[in-house]
């Protein structure tokens, strides 16, 4: 039977970024992760080593084409969940075409590469795939409904996949900024349709 915690739904899930440094002048960034009377911490140090480790035994590519995939491939996916988002949340559909429009107008405003079939990144795969996220997200969500333990997870993980992102991959894009822009592109491109 679920344990009966104050604060264990998903709106009580806190997430904090920050930078502590040690005694020997290292500096580790870390995610820390709140719900109810729980948390639970992720160097994100730590996490980004062995994203890279595991790419480095497991991809059939070298480390930089598989960089150079995700430089495309990541912030595709993420322009992809923000029209699916839009979607859902204006009860609406968006056609091919304007697909296509918000893809190109991204691109060429963020001047990045971008791919529209591009919906899945090897980087949260890898992230949540990972024993020690499956264990502190399971100790975090301990006694919760299945529903909210999936959204917090994937909030954690889409987290540390941003974090990785802009470390390790591309210091260029802004993806906060990339994911708040794209309601805007979409009003856009559908003005242009009209």
């Amino acid at each position: 039977m679920p344990a009966n915690i104050s604060g264990s739904s998903f709106s009580s899930l806190g997430i904090n970024f920050s930078r502590k440094s040690s005694c020997w002048g290292r500096t580790e960034e870390v995610l820390k992760c709140t719900m109810g009377g729980r948390s639970v911490s992720f160097s994100t140090d730590h996490m980004n080593k062995q994203i890279l480790s595991t790419v480095s035994r497991q991809s059939t590519k070298d480390l930089l084409a598989w960089k150079k995939d995700e430089k495309v491939i990541y912030p595709s996916r993420l322009v992809n969940i923000g029209i699916d988002k839009y979607c859902a949340e204006n009860n609406t559909n968006v056609t091919g075409r304007v697909r296509q429009r918000v893809f190109a107008m991204i691109s060429k405003d963020f001047g990045i590469k971008l791919d529209a079939r591009s919906a899945q990144s090897s980087i949260n795969h890898i992230i949540t795939g990972n024993g020690s996220f499956g264990k502190k997200t399971a100790s975090l969500c301990e006694g919760m409904d299945r529903g909210v333990k999936n959204k917090a997870a994937d909030m954690l993980a889409n987290q540390l996949a941003d974090i990785f992102f802009e470390k390790n991959i591309s210091q260029d894009i802004n993806i906060k900024k990339l994911q708040n822009d794209v309601k805007r592109y979409i009003i856009m491109a559908n003005a242009m349709s009209a």
